[in-house]
C-alpha cells in the first residue's frame, strides 16, 4: 500500500474486549485533540452499517471498511482515533499494514482489565440490555499483543483522566507543529 497522511497527522488505535472501555476513552480523546479528528468505531461498520451477512464475511468486510476510512481521514489531514475490538483475526494484517503506511505519529493501546471488569463496566453502558456477560463470555480474548509492535497496556486500576492524559502525552509531544494550508 502507498503512504498515508502526512508527518503532523497523529493515528491513536484503542483495542479491547466488548466493554473494557475503548469508546469512553476516544470520546475523551477527541475534545484533546480537536475539531479536526474522525473518530472511527469499529462497531459502526460491524454493527450497523453490515448488520447483515455472515460473521466471517462481516468481519473480513467491516476490516476492509475501517481501514480505508482511517486512510482517507488521515489523507484529508484528519487525526483519527480507532475504536474497536480489532481481533488478532481479522485487524493484525491491516493495523499492521497501516502502521507501517501512515506518516505521521502512530501509538496503538490494548485494554487489558480481565472479564470480571469488563462485566462491571458493561453494566454501566446503554447497551447493557443488547447482550449478555454470557455472551461476552464466548468473544472475551483478553490479552491478545500484536506482534508489530509494543503496544500501549491498559489496566483496569487506571482513571480515565490518566488515560487520556499518557496518549496525549505519546502522540501530541511526538507530533511536529500542525500548519494551516488553505484549499
Amino acid at each position: 500500500m502507498a503512504a498515508t497522511g502526512s508527518a503532523s497527522t497523529r493515528l491513536i488505535v484503542l483495542r479491547g474486549d466488548s466493554g473494557s472501555g475503548k469508546t469512553t476513552t476516544a470520546e475523551a480523546l477527541r475534545s484533546h485533540l480537536g475539531p479536526k479528528t474522525a473518530l472511527i468505531h469499529q462497531d459502526y461498520f460491524r454493527r450497523e452499517l453490515l448488520a447483515g451477512g455472515d460473521k466471517l464475511s462481516r468481519a473480513a468486510d467491516a476490516a476492509a471498511l475501517v481501514d480505508a476510512a482511517a486512510r482517507q481521514s488521515l489523507d484529508l489531514g484528519y487525526d483519527v482515533i480507532l475504536d474497536g475490538i480489532f481481533n488478532l483475526r481479522d485487524y493484525a494484517a491491516r493495523l499492521e499494514q497501516l502502521w507501517r503506511d501512515h506518516r505521521g505519529v502512530t501509538r496503538i493501546y490494548q485494554f487489558d482489565i480481565g472479564f470480571e471488569e469488563t462485566v462491571r463496566r458493561h453494566e454501566t453502558r446503554e447497551l447493557r440490555h443488547e447482550f449478555s456477560a454470557e455472551r461476552m463470555r464466548r468473544w472475551y480474548d483478553g490479552w491478545q499483543p500484536l506482534e508489530f509492535v509494543e503496544e500501549g497496556r491498559i489496566g483496569a486500576g487506571e482513571l480515565l483522566t490518566d488515560i487520556v492524559a499518557r496518549i496525549i502525552a505519546e502522540t501530541v509531544a511526538h507530533s511536529p507543529p500542525r500548519t494551516v494550508v488553505d484549499l
